[in-house]
């Protein structure tokens, strides 16, 4: 018995297809032709149904697996992260309120993830952290992320130099400690994993996993964590959207000189967005060429108030060469923040404006 296979369809998503299909092949062959097809109680019927069925469910499993597998026509943000993971791109999947203001810091030096007291708008109780040590008497640009509370983590594999944290926490407060057998303290320097301009140091990144965030010091230019030292993670756990608009109760020692409101908290990542950090930094390689470019970029900003699709506006200006930008309700600080962010990433011969 000979059968041409070319002439079997099993790839359509349509059981009844793949059914029909199936049975036609089979009445090709003149050995097999003479079966009782037609008739929905024979054995061959039941045979079919049976491999109809396999059929159908790999056709859908393949079929899902080929779109999820792609930036383009991913639907799913476990995709999306996976995708993000493999482009060393990091994607906040909770992300937290932030606030950013300028203040002096007096009397006594305010330590890092000291707890700032607020008030959400439907009156509960919620704080805001700063990540590093200011030393006092000094006025400085402070930046706040609201939380429920302050973790630390200290289970490090010292064989990969890492070690993975809970989706919960805010990826962008994770910092990584070493202690010595002397008791000295060395904070580690965050760095991005795809910046290799850097001399050997102290140095740890933040990236994607399926299952959380992996917190790593396993950097060409890193030093290496030996087994005698007390290694600790330390990191915000995210309230997403709690924290927006929240009024901050200021200590003692510090006195605010600008006033923005938090904002830019979400509960969780749009696919939408998800998506839009992941083109910016994989396909244009964090560097702005269309207007596309400019409006992803603005989006994985980290610039509280920018993650808004809808609020942002990037035009053709008339002037030849001209590209006016525009976020809706951003501060005046964070539009500073945002032009001299996108004027790193803008090639040359290319004029930035901020305006509607």
């Amino acid at each position: 018995m000979t059968l041409d296979f070319r002439q079997l369809n099993v790839a359509s998503l349509n059981y009844n297809d793949i059914i029909s299909s199936l049975k036609s092949f089979l009445r090709s062959e003149p050995t097999l032709k003479s079966l009782d097809y037609d008739n929905e109680g024979s054995a061959i019927s039941m045979l079919c149904n049976i491999l109809a069925t396999g059929a159908a469910y790999n056709g859908v499993y393949a079929q899902f697996g080929y779109h999820e597998s792609f930036l383009s026509t991913a639907n799913l943000l476990e995709s999306i992260f996976g995708i993000a993971s493999n482009g060393s791109v990091l994607l906040e999947a909770k992300k937290s309120a932030t606030v950013t203001n300028t203040v002096t810091i007096s009397g006594t030096t305010l330590a890092a993830y000291t707890p700032f007291s607020a008030i959400t708008p439907d009156g509960r109780t919620t704080f805001f952290f700063n990540l590093n040590e200011i030393s006092p008497e000094t006025t400085t640009t402070l930046t706040l992320y609201s939380g429920d509370n302050l973790t630390q983590y200290t289970d490090w594999d010292f064989d990969t130099q890492s070690i993975t944290v809970p989706l919960t926490v805010d990826p962008r407060t994770i910092s990584l400690y070493t202690t010595d057998t002397i008791g000295q303290e060395t904070v580690w320097q965050r760095v991005d994993k795809t910046d290799f301009n850097r001399e050997s140091g102290n140095y740890f990144t933040v990236l994607n996993t399926v299952n959380g965030y992996l917190v790593t010091a396993n950097l060409p230019e890193s030093l290496n964590i030996d087994g005698t030292e007390t290694v600790y993670v330390r990191a915000i756990t995210s309230n997403g959207s709690a924290g927006n608009s929240s009024v901050i109760t200021m200590p003692s020692n510090v006195t605010q000189l600008t006033f923005n409101n938090p904002s830019g908290g979400y509960n969780e990542l749009s696919v939408e967005l998800a998506r839009a950090k992941v083109q910016f930094s994989i396909s244009a390689e964090n560097r702005c060429v269309t207007l596309a470019d400019y409006e992803n970029a603005i989006l994985q900003s980290g610039i509280s108030g920018t993650d808004d699709i809808t609020k942002i506006t990037v035009v053709n200006d008339e002037i030849p060469c001209r590209i006016k930008i525009f976020v809706d309700g951003l501060s005046q600080s964070n539009q500073d923040a945002l032009m001299i962010y996108l004027g790193t990433r803008a090639v040359a011969g290319i004029n930035l404006i901020y305006s509607q």
